[in-house]
């Protein structure tokens, strides 16, 4: 279950690897993608190729070329995440025999999300109602 977070990181080297891998909740997982693709003269491949975050990848005719995140990028931004105390977490809303994924900051947060969510098909279901009945748990 691959879902990504609304972030922007301030570090600029973190941020590309972030991106490279589709802003993930865990870059130790299962990600969306692994690369990035840039300009071969642009001043961040000169960076990236000299990078033990980065392996340089195939290049594409009209000079781009495409770097993907290593092991050691994925630990570099998985410890970062941490050290900036980055609180996004996959839960797990539990409403009406259904499980539904969710990426939120906090369970309550989590809840709101798929109730506004689950409003746009059954806008009669009041945000009380679903409260009584949803339940949250963090993914495993």
């Amino acid at each position: 279950m691959r879902q990504s977070v609304n972030r922007c990181l301030k570090d600029k080297s973190m941020g590309r690897i972030d991106h490279a891998l589709g802003r993930p909740v865990n870059p130790l997982g299962d990600t969306f993608r692994d690369h990035f693709a840039t300009d071969i003269d642009a001043p961040e491949a000169y960076d990236m190729a000299r990078s033990p975050y980065w392996h340089m990848g195939r290049k594409i005719e009209g000079g781009m070329v495409f770097f993907h995140v290593t092991k050691h990028g994925r630990i570099a931004l998985s410890d970062h995440l941490q050290v900036i105390g980055d609180k996004h977490r996959q839960f797990i809303v539990i409403w009406d025999g259904y499980e539904m994924p969710v990426i939120a900051e906090t369970p309550s947060k989590a809840r709101y999300s798929k109730w506004v969510d689950i409003n746009d098909a059954l806008p009669d279901l009041t945000f009380q109602e679903f409260l009584s009945t949803a339940r949250v748990r963090l993914a495993s």
